[in-house]
């Protein structure tokens, strides 16, 4: 006898192949379909949020911050990177990060240029291509444009994704559509979700420091930022899971 769906409508379960295609192509799946299309992989028994996630053709989602030296990228370059992929069908979450180093520094200025960001940027792109899904705070207004300038300034435009090869979220609209707070800041998303605030200081002069390589506090400059950027995303993550829950997933092209 056939079985009913948790809508109470009777299953009509399409052939792997063809769920596998509509999981591709970002087309709304049931319940029952993700459960067959995952079934070989060991996993827990799905939440609501995954399914909400993986129905919409969401499996691995990046949520990333970036640090720069200036909010213009022309001429200006990106410190460094962190993101962590989540992967919503067995719960696992692996932190990534890079920054510049003292000798992309030195290739950019023996080649007369400030493109001191050129080597992160690559392996950044190879990052953003395992992604389904990108949420940051503040990311469609700030990191997602920059680091697609920063690509096409330094020639690499194929690392940029394709129209539809990623959704796009952003936790700050989130916050902004559904709950209450002073400004929608990323340290105000962690109090108001009650999650921890690890939010640190930014203080400039670290970040100018990074330009003169040689400076005896160059390293410390950069361990400062880096551990500002893992901070940011940590926050980011733990509110995102707060929040998401009772938000629609956001499905942004561009």
């Amino acid at each position: 006898m056939p079985q009913l769906n948790k809508h109470g409508n009777y299953k009509r379960l399409l052939k792997i192949d063809e769920i596998k295609n509509r999981f591709n192509l970002n087309r709304k799946l049931h319940d029952f379909e993700v459960d067959e299309l995952f079934k070989d992989i060991k996993h827990r028994k799905f939440t609501n949020i995954q399914y909400r996630y993986l129905e919409k053709g969401i499996r691995y989602q990046g949520i990333i911050d970036i640090e720069t030296s200036d909010f213009n990228p022309y001429k200006n370059f990106i410190i460094g990177y962190v993101m962590v992929i989540r992967d919503l069908v067995t719960g696992k979450e692996v932190l990534y990060k890079d920054n510049i180093e003292k000798k992309d520094i030195a290739i950019a200025v023996k080649n007369d240029s400030f493109d001191f960001d050129k080597r992160l940027l690559l392996q950044l792109g190879k990052h953003l291509s395992k992604c389904d899904h990108l949420v940051g705070h503040y990311s469609s207004k700030f990191d997602i444009p920059y680091i697609r300038s920063r690509l096409l300034l330094t020639d690499q435009q194929e690392s940029i994704p394709q129209y539809g090869q990623i959704r796009y979220g952003d936790t700050w609209r989130m916050m902004k559509n559904s709950i209450k707070a002073p400004r929608n800041t990323l340290k105000n998303l962690a109090i108001y979700t009650h999650t921890k605030d690890q939010k640190t200081h930014v203080d400039y002069e670290h970040w100018q420091r990074i330009w003169f390589k040689d400076s005896p506090l160059w390293n410390k400059s950069m361990k400062y930022i880096m551990d500002h950027c893992i901070y940011d995303v940590k926050m980011t993550v733990r509110a995102l899971k707060k929040i998401e829950t009772f938000n629609n997933i956001p499905m942004a092209m561009v």
